[in-house]
Parts: structure tokens; C-alpha cells; sequence
């Protein structure tokens, strides 16, 4: 006789909750063509359209907003695994997600409280904020290196997917529906816009590239992709004998991190920040620095506080030069701020820095974090 259990009873709920929203959204999406539904055929040819406010999105679904925190918040079960056990659920991952909605929800408030959306803008802004919602959800909830990785994979892509609605919107495809690589390459462009996108697409590719070697090396090593992986890594550096093992360890861990710390624009690899942000637009930097930045930021934090001890901080000269290299770099690109693209982009590399000044030392980690 079959019995549920937990993982398909949350994996069932999970489904209906996703197909849920994005049933939600697809309402939200056609709701200006309901509204104007007598007028559908002039908006069809004309360029004005039904512009809906930020604060109608919160009229229409505030409500099951709070249900869904007050129902994450009070949320209690015995841990268990979904996806084949890549990702995790237990009480204490449900809290660290009931404070992930929170900061989402507030972020996507004060974007959309003075934000009108066009009826052909909707389906980009909000069907995207919806995916970044599902796959931040499950960023925390990962049980292992390799599903973490794969998921700022997909973030990175959506973060790329905004760069290119945020100048190329589905109004301007319905206008411009003649659009080819000569319009596109001709002066009429923006020359920072181009260099934005080629610096965003090689960059996260040839990262992703090492990335996949990097992890593919790793598992041949020790057999495993859970995040006792890094424990194993310190413990082999310290009691191996063999120069040639150590070194050809310590460079497979140290372009493992490189290409980490590029793709997320982390400290200090991010030489390629300022040019990046000066050919976007603000509502792209609002994003990238409020959604895929700042929860990033949250997940590296919440890995320091449940995965690393001591071990380590064996390296404790490697960090400490890593951070001095970080503020050599950042000084060198503070001539450039009276840009305002440019300050958003060192901002957000300060907030890189305390997590390097935690590597840095075992006390200061405790000292932060209150271990």
C-alpha cells in the first residue's frame, strides 16, 4: 500500500502555491484589457495604453501577501527533502524565509507604489519578479553546492533577461516590429548600453564555464556536492603532504571562488561593475541592487552563520590580503562618482566588504554575527 509523505505532500503544496501566483499574475497581467475591454481594439492601434498604479497591485493582492507570511511565520514540520534532496525544508529554513518575503515585498512596495504599469509592460515586470520570488525561495532552501550554483544561474539570467526589457520593452518591439541587427548596431543605440551587455553576457558566461569545472573537479575529488564539501577541501589542504595535491587544490578552490565572486559582482572582483551599471538604466540598478544583490548578500551571510567553523579561517592571510586588494580596488574607481550608476555600484561593493572583513578573522565573525 503507497503512503504520502512529507515531501510529496510540500512538494504538492509548493506546486499549488506556485501555480497559484502565477495564475494571479496572468489575471494582474490581463486586468487593464478587462477594464478597457470596450476600448480593446483602439488600444490595439493606438500607442496609449491603460496605465494600471503600484497601489492597485496592493489592493489586488495584499491580502493573500500576508496570509502567505502569517501561514510561513506559524509554519512548523519535521525536516525534510524535495527535489531529490537538493533542497531542504525545516522550521528554521521557514523562518529565515518568512524574512526573505519581508524584505522582498517592502523592496517590491516602494518600486510600485509611485510605478504605473503599461498593459504591454506588465507581462515583463511582473512575470519576472514572480520568477525572481520562486527561485530566491528556493535559493535558501538549498542543501548543497550544486543547486545553489544552478539557481544564481537562473537569477543571473533573469537579471539579464531585465538589463534587456529595461531598454527593450515589449511596447517597444510593438512599435519598432522592423527591428533588426542593423537597428540595432546604428548610432541611434547607446554606446554604454552595448558595452553593458557585452560586459554582463561574457563575463557571467565564462564564469558559469569555470564554475561548472570547478564543481565537476571538486566532486571527482571527494565524491560529494554538499556543503561539508568546503569542510573537506580545508581538511585535505591541512593534512596532505604532497606539494603538487596542495597546489593543484588551493588553484581549483581559488578559481572556484574567483568565478563566484565575478559572477555575483562581489568583492573583489568587480573592476567590471562600473562600466556595467553606467549603460543601464535606474530601474534595472533598482533591481539588480535590490533583488538579485541584496539576496545574495542575505544567502552568503546565512552560509557563513550555518556552514563554516573554524577551519576556515586557516587561510587568514589570503582573506585579509583578498580585503586589502578590495579597498586598493575600490579606491581606484572612487574618481568616478560623481556618477550616480557608479555610486550604486560601490555601495554595493561596501557591503561585500564586511562579509571579507568576517573572513577575516574568527573574532570579528563572532563578533558580527554573535556566534
Amino acid at each position: 500500500m503507497f503512503f504520502f509523505n512529507y515531501s510529496i505532500l510540500i512538494s504538492f503544496y509548493l506546486f499549488l502555491v506556485f501555480y497559484f501566483i502565477l495564475v494571479l499574475s496572468i489575471i494582474f497581467y490581463l486586468l487593464p484589457t478587462i477594464v478597457n475591454f470596450k476600448k480593446f481594439y483602439s488600444l490595439k492601434n493606438k500607442s496609449t495604453f491603460f496605465y494600471l498604479k503600484g497601489v492597485s497591485f496592493w489592493k489586488t493582492f495584499l491580502f493573500f501577501i500576508f496570509y502567505f507570511l502569517f501561514f510561513i511565520f506559524t509554519w512548523s514540520f519535521p525536516t525534510t527533502s524535495l527535489w531529490f534532496g537538493h533542497l531542504i525544508i525545516s522550521t528554521f529554513s521557514c523562518k529565515i524565509l518568512y524574512v526573505v518575503l519581508f524584505f522582498f515585498f517592502i523592496i517590491l512596495y516602494t518600486q510600485t507604489l509611485n510605478l504605473y504599469l503599461a498593459s504591454k509592460d506588465i507581462f515583463d515586470f511582473f512575470i519576472t519578479m514572480v520568477n525572481f520570488f520562486i527561485w530566491v525561495f528556493l535559493l535558501f532552501l538549498t542543501n548543497n553546492v550544486f543547486s545553489a550554483i544552478f539557481i544564481i544561474e537562473i537569477l543571473s539570467t533573469l537579471i539579464f533577461l531585465l538589463l534587456i526589457t529595461s531598454t527593450f520593452s515589449t511596447a517597444y518591439f510593438f512599435n519598432n516590429l522592423n527591428l533588426n541587427i542593423y537597428n540595432y548596431l546604428n548610432n541611434s543605440f547607446p554606446f554604454f548600453f552595448n558595452q553593458t551587455v557585452l560586459f554582463f553576457f561574457w563575463t557571467s558566461l565564462l564564469a558559469s564555464l569555470n564554475l561548472f569545472l570547478s564543481i565537476l573537479f571538486f566532486y571527482l575529488k571527494f565524491f560529494s556536492f554538499d556543503w561539508f564539501f568546503f569542510e573537506k577541501v580545508f581538511y585535505f589542504l591541512i593534512n596532505s603532504s604532497s606539494f603538487k595535491d596542495i597546489s593543484f587544490l588551493l588553484f581549483a578552490w581559488f578559481n572556484f571562488l574567483f568565478c563566484i565572486f565575478l559572477k555575483c559582482g562581489l568583492v573583489p572582483f568587480y573592476a567590471w561593475k562600473p562600466t556595467f551599471f553606467k549603460g543601464s538604466s535606474i530601474n534595472f540598478l533598482y533591481n539588480y541592487i535590490c533583488f538579485f544583490y541584496f539576496f545574495i548578500f542575505l544567502f552568503f551571510i546565512k552560509l557563513l552563520l550555518l556552514q563554516f567553523n573554524e577551519n576556515f579561517f586557516f587561510f587568514l592571510i589570503v582573506n585579509f590580503l583578498t580585503l586589502i586588494t578590495g579597498f586598493v580596488l575600490l579606491l581606484a574607481i572612487l574618481s568616478e562618482t560623481f556618477y550616480l550608476k557608479t555610486f550604486f555600484a560601490v555601495s554595493s561593493i561596501l557591503n561585500t566588504l564586511f562579509i571579507f572583513l568576517a573572513f577575516s578573522s574568527y573574532c570579528s565573525f563572532d563578533f558580527f554575527f554573535n556566534l
